[in-house]
């Protein structure tokens, strides 16, 4: 779970450089498919560190923002034609994904509460 965390948090510079429209959508796209291919399909929890974890719940709750936070870097395309504050689009995409993702994973009631109303 921490490789995912920290690929996010090593975005964070990537999202404040104009040209990097089509890595962040790559980069997204191999998060999915390293995220799809590392979870232990059984009925226990798996990936679990200290208060984070994933079951079949979070797990396809995470693959569902991934897969949301691609899409919508996908249909932004005008945003990145007309240079709309293009770098802070990105950053609050990351920022949304980072937080579903902790999110999703905690295994604690009030890390959920605190994770969610972020």
């Amino acid at each position: 779970m921490m490789k995912f965390i920290f690929m996010l948090l090593f975005m964070i510079p990537l999202s404040f450089l104009n040209n990097y429209f089509w890595f962040f959508q790559i980069l997204y796209f191999v998060m999915f498919v390293i995220f799809f291919f590392t979870f232990s399909y059984s009925f226990y929890f798996s990936m679990i560190s200290y208060s984070f974890g994933c079951d079949y719940l979070s797990f396809f709750m995470i693959l569902l923002s991934i897969w949301i936070c691609l899409l919508m870097l996908m249909s932004s395309e005008k945003i990145y034609f007309y240079n709309n504050f293009s770098c802070y689009f990105n950053l609050v995409i990351l920022f949304l994904l980072f937080f579903l993702i902790l999110t999703f994973c905690s295994m604690n009631m009030f890390v959920f509460y605190l994770f969610f109303e972020m």
